[in-house]
């Protein structure tokens, strides 16, 4: 079930949803006025960005029957700039927006924005008017802060609240780290991690008893993907160390050999296949 709570706070009221909450002036007063009204008692005037939130606005305002309506947060200075919603400089402007024959500009000056809310076809509609006419001031405060998602960022959005996560993070709020499941001692070993938790950005040493040797890179770090970094390195003894690495030695010299003899065999058949050019090249020249 969803609660609404309808506020009276002196000379305006408030509609108050888990998102952002609406505020409307009970008099009037010129656009430049409304958004001083509104900042200095809210987050701003009202910034629309979508159709659902027009309509939803309207939903929450009362209907009057005739002007003055409300201002909205959308403007321009000059006749060709295109309409933009202040604060966050969006040109957004829905295919139904505007009222029948708006904007209009009768006057060529009419750069501000008012909304109707009424019961007539025009309901919801906007219409373009000179700025310094009076009408009510429609703001908005938001409820994100700096405490809303502990590590994101809070979007507002109509009846809500969503944060967004940074990587490595989650949870309504992301307050919870992402977690890599817990690691196995290693034979003749041991693992020591860093403040003893096993999140996102956490690391674990890989440690050998004495007389053991670690093969492969000691710490992984637990990603943002809750997937430890890199292999698990071994604790083998030194004598296997040893035997693997003369193994290995070994494994190379009878390489290094093969590749020797056949360099050798090669060059031996080039001089071979020489000699017979060479016997004949004396005769050829007697015959020139």
């Amino acid at each position: 079930m969803q609660w609404t709570l309808i506020l009276f706070l002196g000379s305006s009221l408030a509609v108050t949803t888990l998102g952002w909450t609406y505020h409307y002036s009970k008099t009037t007063m010129n656009w430049t006025q409304a958004r001083r009204w509104c900042q200095t008692d809210y987050t701003d005037m009202v910034v629309i960005q979508n159709q659902t939130e027009n309509d939803y606005l309207v939903s929450k305002l009362p209907n009057r029957t005739r002007s003055p309506y409300y201002w909205i947060g959308i403007t321009k200075n000059h006749m060709n700039e295109n309409w933009t919603w202040i604060g966050n400089n969006s040109t957004w402007v829905g295919e139904q927006s505007w009222a029948v024959n708006e904007p209009n500009n009768n006057h060529s000056n009419e750069f501000c924005v008012e909304i109707y809310v009424n019961t007539g076809r025009n309901r919801g509609k906007w219409n373009d008017e000179k700025c310094a006419l009076q009408k009510y001031a429609v703001c908005y405060k938001a409820q994100c802060n700096a405490t809303s998602c502990g590590r994101g960022r809070c979007q507002e959005m109509i009846e809500n609240i969503t944060c967004l996560c940074e990587p490595g993070f989650k949870g309504d709020r992301c307050q919870t780290a992402m977690e890599c499941p817990p690691l196995s001692q290693p034979d003749n070993g041991y693992l020591s991690c860093s403040g003893g938790n096993l999140t996102f950005n956490s690391t674990c040493r890989f440690k050998c008893y004495p007389g053991f040797l670690i093969i492969g890179p000691p710490d992984v770090t637990c990603t943002v993907t809750g997937v430890w970094s890199g292999p698990r390195p071994i604790c083998t003894s030194y004598k296997q160390a040893l035997l693997a690495v003369v193994g290995c030695g070994a494994l190379s010299a009878f390489c290094c050999i093969c590749f020797c003899w056949m360099k050798h065999r090669k060059r031996k058949k080039l001089a071979q296949v020489r000699q017979p050019e060479e016997a004949t090249s004396p005769s050829t020249e007697a015959q020139g």
